[in-house]
């Protein structure tokens, strides 16, 4: 692989060749053919070895590569020279090719398709182990991944970080050697690092839009049942559907809330705020939701009492309220919810106003 590369590079080229806790000769052989080497004492996964990489690397611009010949040296110097134009530049490789194992080939589709539906990620082969980057947008990434899982770390962090990306299409060549990612471990590790940058950098569509629909639907449902059981054609709604409808308003809005906590977060670590939230941590907003949280908590409770000395009253028999019952601990335990989130979010409405701008 080191011979293809210098057959289509310059010669003051650096070639940096990145052992990750190797068993055999891979270090020796290395350093005989006149490559920088860098040794992991064990093995530190993928995303590691390329950190290593760019830290021994003295350019300004990257290619990063698998070490296993299935990527063509040739499109290399096609995909530095269009970093002129592009922050990143990624190799994309052939889906259909035969020298991609099926179930990888099925693994590759299917997360392109959910890096495509929740991300908003474009591209035909986002899993890809061919990258040419500028050190610059390499530290604009902030990579925090370690194994096969760093590819998608880095076509998400690109996207929401408004870098310039472009695409090559390339060859996939067959590999020589024995293959290192385990398809079912790794794949779930690309999921949890998926879902792990979604709540980061997407908790609005993961988290506060589905807590706000279900809020909605939970409320609605809750309102109609009040009356008493509904009859829809041979559905018969009544008790069973109104709990279920209180769940769901109470744990959509408990979405919402875990939502809000990912976005204050985020600006933590230096996201700059959605003008909406600015609105939600403004003074008179926050402290209303707690007035009105501590409202509706006190008229739950209230009610709640009632029901209960009206039970006892009764002697405390077969308790026949259910309805009320549910209605009330829900009115309860949802203003206790909103009373809490409006302090949640005066705690941090001191670094949002700092940074509003």
């Amino acid at each position: 692989m080191v011979e293809d590369l210098r057959a289509h590079l310059p010669r003051d080229v650096e070639i940096i060749v990145v052992d990750d806790g190797s068993s055999d000769d891979t270090a020796a052989v290395a350093e005989s053919i006149g490559v920088v080497v860098r040794r992991h004492q064990t093995n530190r996964g993928k995303g590691a070895a390329m950190a290593t990489g760019v830290a021994a690397a003295s350019g300004e611009r990257l290619v990063f590569m698998d070490a296993d010949a299935s990527y063509p040296a040739e499109a290399v110097p096609q995909l530095v020279r269009m970093l002129d134009d592009y922050d990143i530049v990624r190799g994309e490789r052939p889906l259909d090719s035969p020298n991609i194992p099926r179930l990888n080939r099925v693994g590759n589709r299917v997360f392109n398709n959910l890096l495509a539906s929740f991300h908003q990620l474009e591209g035909n082969d986002l899993m890809s182990g061919l990258y040419a980057m500028t050190r610059h947008a390499y530290r604009q990434l902030g990579l925090e991944s370690a194994g096969f899982d760093i590819e998608v770390e880095i076509g998400i962090k690109a996207r929401r970080r408004g870098l310039r990306l472009g695409t090559v299409d390339i060859d996939y060549l067959p590999r020589v050697g024995t293959k290192k990612l385990r398809p079912v471990a790794d794949g779930l590790n690309i999921l949890a690092r998926a879902a792990g940058i979604a709540l980061l950098y997407s908790p609005a569509v993961t988290f506060v839009v589905p807590g706000l629909v279900m809020v909605l639907l939970g409320v609605f449902g809750a309102v109609v049942l009040s009356g008493g059981p509904l009859i829809i054609g041979s559905i018969g709604l009544s008790i069973n559907s109104l709990v279920l409808a209180s769940i769901a308003t109470l744990g959509g809005f408990q979405l919402v809330v875990f939502g809000l906590a990912a976005m204050l977060y985020r600006i933590e670590t230096g996201s700059k705020p959605k003008r909406w939230l600015l609105l939600l941590v403004r003074r008179p907003v926050r402290l209303g939701a707690a007035a009105l949280g501590a409202g509706m908590a006190l008229v739950g409770a209230v009610w709640l009492l009632s029901l209960i000395l009206t039970w006892f009253g009764e002697g405390a028999g077969d308790f026949l309220d259910t309805g009320p019952l549910v209605l009330s601990a829900s009115l309860f335990v949802f203003g206790l919810q909103l009373m809490s989130a409006g302090l949640f979010l005066s705690i941090f409405s001191g670094r949002l106003a700092a940074r509003r701008g």
